[in-house]
């Protein structure tokens, strides 16, 4: 069995590669004889001949090429890795794994185009998801910050509230609701009511907040979908005032005046407990808490 370091793949490498023990212990930063020693070490553990001296000049043998070949590749990929590692824990670069709740995709992606001007170098993977699939994340520890409604209780996290997140309710614009002066849970219940699935945020602070019923067989697992059936006459949705804002200035949907809508919940930025953030998911972490503040992406 062959057994050799890597600071003996170093030493040999940089000797055969400058052609002499003098060059290499000055790009080593250690002594000749270190470097005389450590190749010693490695030729007796290969068994072999692995190079040869012709005056001032050493070459590799036959052997010491195949190995000089292994060496190089391993140092190669020892650098590439140490690279990548000092760019993910750069403070201006890094790679950033979010996870994010589809109701808040579109203030997000707002964000982020604004953090990475500031941070150009800095890569991200943004998974827009449902509720499940978040608190998979961070059961797992699989993303390093993660945005969402109401965090879970059962699991260790670090959770910090940024920002108001107001639950509507929404028609189109020729329902009959719309010209009642009050709108009541009662009418609500009336009509064919469309949210998200079993299980979601949002539909779990509805049944709180209003104990509706929901009375059709309809699931709907995104935003996008409740808004295309709302504006298609279906019936009465429930969303973020978030993820429709421009639907509302363009009158294509309309929030109907019910009490107690809106319910006004907060948008968290969450991670595992245990998790160490990474320097750039500080910095994002920080950044969102920052320039919400005002409420601007309302």
């Amino acid at each position: 069995m062959i057994n050799y370091t890597l600071k003996q793949l170093y030493s040999y490498e940089s000797v055969i590669r400058l052609g002499g023990f003098t060059s290499a212990s000055k790009e080593l930063h250690i002594t000749q004889p270190a470097v005389y020693m450590q190749i010693q070490q490695l030729q007796d553990s290969i068994g072999a001949k692995l190079f040869d001296i012709n005056g001032k000049k050493i070459s590799a043998t036959f052997i010491g090429k195949k190995l000089y070949e292994t060496a190089v590749k391993t140092i190669s990929t020892l650098e590439n890795s140490k690279l990548e590692m000092d760019e993910i824990l750069s403070p201006d670069s890094g790679h950033l794994q979010i996870a994010v709740a589809t109701t808040a995709n579109s203030f997000i992606s707002a964000l982020l185009a604004k953090f990475k001007k500031e941070f150009p170098k800095m890569t991200f993977y943004i998974d827009v998801t449902n509720r499940q699939s978040l608190l998979n994340n961070l059961k797992n520890n699989n993303a390093d910050l993660v945005i969402m409604g109401e965090p879970p209780k059962n699991i260790p996290l670090i959770s910090q509230a940024f920002m108001k997140n107001p639950l509507i309710a929404i028609a189109h614009p020729e329902n009959e609701l719309l010209n009642k002066k009050r709108v009541s849970i009662k009418d609500l219940a009336k009509e064919t009511l469309l949210t998200r699935e079993v299980g979601s945020g949002t539909r779990i602070t509805i049944e709180k907040f209003t104990g509706l019923n929901f009375n059709s067989d309809i699931q709907i697992n995104s935003n996008e979908a409740i808004v295309e059936a709302v504006q298609a006459g279906l019936g009465i949705g429930f969303v973020s005032m978030h993820s429709v804002n421009l639907q509302l200035k363009n009158n294509i949907i309309r929030q109907l005046n019910v009490a107690p809508f809106p319910i006004v919940r907060q948008w968290h930025i969450v991670h595992h407990a245990e998790a160490e953030l990474s320097p750039i998911a500080r910095k994002f972490k920080q950044f969102v808490i920052e320039n919400t503040k005002a409420e601007k992406y309302l």
